[in-house]
């Protein structure tokens, strides 16, 4: 006589077409969720960017009143690397450092007295991972920040002036020696380049990997020689 299979092998058949349902599903959730974190994440530190960027122009603001002069120059070129190294942290994908607005009340004047706000805003373009949400968010996906800050200048009054420090020993004039920047922050190292002499403009990190390394690895040309200071390049790898 025949005999009916058992009950429990249905069942496990019936788990099995389950699972084959529902797993992907569960995988596109999951996916999902990865891009939610990334956006947040990628939020928290464009708002931390804008912060930064506002918080020196704040303290700066004279640098971008009227034709800056060679401090002046060296202090904006500073903000777009203070900015740009977390936007190329974050992966955004292309636009150049906004300028500060300094005319928050639309009037077509900037108020650069102390006090006065001004404002930061970013956008950074982030590639999802999902095709569904790229549906719903485009892709890439846009975020945006930004932060105010009242200027508040630091002042050196009465303070005596440094001047200008002897050349280098060894080096000749219009000469000098090339900082070691190996191990420094990126933002430091600038500011070591910067303090020897060298124009800032001419300082250039490039970031060996997907992910930037905040610390120099390696610098062109070597620390302790003896450059032009108004012609010496420093290519440093992050």
């Amino acid at each position: 006589m025949f005999a009916p299979p058992p009950i429990h092998s249905h069942s496990r058949g019936q788990a099995l077409v389950e699972m084959a349902i529902i797993l992907p599903l569960l995988v596109l959730l999951l996916v999902m969720a990865v891009d939610a974190g990334r956006l947040f994440f990628g939020w928290v530190a464009l708002h931390n960017a804008s912060r930064i960027g506002a918080d020196y122009a704040a303290g700066h603001a004279d640098a971008w009143k009227g034709t800056p002069n060679g401090n002046e120059l060296d202090e904006l070129a500073l903000y777009e690397l203070l900015v740009s190294e977390d936007l190329q942290a974050l992966g955004c994908q292309g636009d150049p450092v906004p300028a500060p607005n300094f005319d928050l009340d639309g009037n077509g004047t900037d108020d650069f007295d102390d006090g006065d706000l001004v404002q930061v805003q970013l956008t950074c373009a982030i590639g999802l991972l999902t095709p569904l949400a790229e549906t719903f968010l485009g892709s890439p996906a846009t975020i945006r920040a930004h932060s105010e800050f009242p200027i508040n200048r630091a002042y050196t009054t009465g303070l005596p002036g440094g001047g200008n420090p002897p050349p280098p020993l060894g080096c000749d004039p219009g000469q000098a020696r090339v900082p070691p920047l190996v191990d420094e922050r990126n933002i430091d190292a600038h500011g070591l380049w910067r303090d020897a002499g060298f124009d800032p403009a001419k300082y250039t990190p490039q970031p060996t990997g997907p992910n930037r390394n905040p610390f120099v690895t390696s610098q062109s040309p070597a620390a302790g020689r003896c450059e032009p200071l108004e012609t010496a390049t420093m290519q440093v790898n992050l």
